[in-house]
């Protein structure tokens, strides 16, 4: 399980370096290691939602209140990564599919975690 935490762990690092630094490059590879983040009439993506699967291959979710309304998230944004801990904020998906942030943070251990899926880059207001 260590060496395939290790590769995640990658992943996660690129994903986490790449909003850091978000460039005017175009995206042509669609997988979660893609060199750059993406841009679509000419608005620059500072996000990669990830979502994670745990080894019992259920999705990771995590609940949320915010406004004194309780709700769950599978939905994330990679903020640190710290040893084998991966901090996310929490993002929220409307009814017409809009992804926006939320305000709520949380620590994953990957050791924890058997997949990552990537969605399409976005643009967050943070």
């Amino acid at each position: 399980m260590e060496n395939e935490s290790s590769h995640l762990l990658d992943v996660l690092r690129l994903i986490n370096n790449l909003q850091r630094s978000v460039t005017n490059n175009n995206d042509i590879n669609n997988s979660c290691a893609r060199p750059i983040l993406g841009i679509t009439n000419n608005l620059i993506y500072n996000t990669r939602p990830v979502s994670f699967y745990l080894c019992n291959n259920t999705e990771l979710s995590i609940e949320y209140t915010t406004a004194e309304t309780t709700a769950t998230s599978t939905i994330f944004r990679v903020e640190s990564i710290d040893n084998s801990c991966v901090t996310v904020r929490l993002l929220t998906t409307d009814a017409t599919g809009t992804i926006t942030a939320t305000n709520e943070f949380a620590t994953i251990n990957i050791n924890c975690i058997a997949a990552i899926r990537c969605l399409n880059d976005i643009s967050l207001v943070l």
